[in-house]
């Protein structure tokens, strides 16, 4: 059966009957790419439903929640039986063909009762794939898959004579997925499209707000790889790279040169001691909450978080002070005075008699490059507005950061790290911000699964 009959957007066919052996799909978030592998999964359960399958994506998460779970919507809106980790019903006459059917996928179509089976697999870790066999495969958001998955992968295409691949992912700078797709292509073996983010508003599939929304949460340059759809490199040069002289106001944008003491005063908190400075930064959001502008730096060598605090309130008097940090402030990891950091300022607070609040949120920190693409949107973001500012005379620590910190090598694996470029000062004051700006600004909305509509059943397998 032809899916082509099926409503699906023009790039979304193109991308289940393309002509190669080896294809790769990139689109930007909310754009289908989950629901097209969906469906060239349903096209091959339909027009070889005796040939075996590979399904995979990166996690164990995300092949449960994002991949298996839109083909599962799918096979139930069109009306098709299947079972996963455990062996068929008996009148689908299916002899026992595993001793263990974990992470086995069967599908039997409602039109001729065949069966087909499929082997799911996580990706990071391509060992288990070693020993089967298949005819073709679909493989979920590649985006941080090794290599090596993939040539295994390659390498059980044995069961027959046919042979088919799909890959759907976003894009990841010009990596092994780019340079085997993209550089290949002109053969029959190897091809790739790639669809921006914008085509599914002009589809109808999100709304033109839902769309300006995504475009708001990201920076310019991950709205490139995010929505765009194009091979760029994130990851690497400067660290902060939405951070320009734009950025640098001696002012607030709404015109205050020093914090307003009737409001509360934001302390953005990074501990150390020696041979690092302990940095905290400290600014005030405007009226609406929607911006963030830092007036001044506390910072000091071989300080203890008393005399920092003391150090804040002597610069700051009269202020309600609400506090964020890394979670190490709150575990005495980095104390001077073996106990924990917050507690130490909340003494020191109290003993003054000051206002304040500190963060009592302290579960894990979020990943680095989460924290610093956070720190960047608010930056300059997609739609090109500027929600973060500083005085860079009186944070000299965080305008040195922006300009000079970059990514270590690999920054892609776990949550990435930072290159100070062996400078002890680097760092400490982009991380103080960037902790309060996570908890304060926290980003938004990446995107949701396309629903469907009921009436495609029918569509789908014609009539009975």
């Amino acid at each position: 059966m032809d899916l082509k009959i099926i409503p699906l957007q023009s790039w979304q066919r193109n991308a289940i009957n393309n002509p190669y052996t080896h294809f790769a799909f990139y689109a930007g978030v909310s754009s289908g790419k989950t629901f097209t592998g969906s469906h060239f999964v349903i096209k091959h359960v339909l027009e070889k439903p005796g040939l075996t399958g590979i399904i995979g994506a990166n996690n164990y998460i995300q092949l449960s929640t994002a991949t298996l779970r839109e083909l599962f919507y799918w096979l139930n809106e069109y009306g098709f039986e299947f079972v996963i980790d455990r062996q068929p019903p008996a009148r689908w006459g299916v002899t026992r063909a595993f001793k263990d059917y974990a992470n086995i996928l069967l599908i039997r179509s409602p039109w001729t009762g065949a069966v087909t089976t499929i082997f799911t697999r996580v990706m990071a870790d391509p060992a288990p794939i070693r020993g089967i066999e298949a005819s073709w495969y679909w493989l979920d958001e590649v985006r941080d898959t090794p290599q090596e998955a993939h040539d295994v992968v390659l390498s059980r295409l044995r069961e027959s004579d046919y042979i088919k691949g799909l890959v759907t992912t976003t894009t990841n700078g010009e990596d092994w997925s780019y340079k085997r797709f993209k550089y290949k292509e002109g053969s029959n073996l190897y091809g790739s499209m790639h669809v921006r983010t914008e085509e599914a508003v002009f589809a109808g599939i999100i709304s033109r707000e839902f769309y300006e929304g995504l475009r708001q949460s990201y920076s310019e340059l991950m709205v490139a790889q995010e929505l765009d759809a194009q091979h760029v490199n994130v990851y690497g040069g400067k660290a902060y790279y939405s951070a320009g002289g734009e950025n640098c106001k001696p002012r607030a944008p709404w015109g205050f040169k020093y914090p307003d003491p009737n409001r509360p005063l934001i302390v953005g908190c990074d501990f150390n001691f020696d041979p690092a400075p302990h940095v905290w930064v400290v600014g005030q959001m405007s009226q609406d909450r929607k911006k963030i502008h830092w007036f001044k730096e506390v910072s000091g060598n071989r300080m203890s978080t008393v005399s920092m605090t003391l150090k804040l309130i002597g610069l700051f008097p009269g202020f309600h002070y609400r506090v964020f940090g890394d979670r190490s402030g709150a575990r005495a990891t980095t104390s001077n005075a073996g106990k924990p950091d917050y507690d130490q300022m909340a003494m020191t607070f109290r003993e003054h008699a000051c206002s304040f609040t500190i963060d009592q949120d302290q579960g894990n920190n979020p990943l680095v490059r989460n924290r610093v693409e956070n720190m960047n949107r608010m930056f300059k973001n997609g739609l090109g507005e500027m929600n973060q500012t500083y005085d860079p005379e009186g944070c000299p620590y965080l305008h040195g950061d922006l300009k000079i910190v970059g990514w270590k090598q690999n920054v892609n694996k776990g949550q990435g790290k930072l290159d100070s470029c062996g400078d002890m000062n680097r760092t400490h004051a982009s991380d103080a911000a960037g902790y309060a700006v996570w908890k304060l600004f926290p980003p938004g909305s990446r995107g949701s699964i396309i629903k469907g509509v009921p009436s495609l059943a029918s569509t789908l397998l014609g009539p009975k």
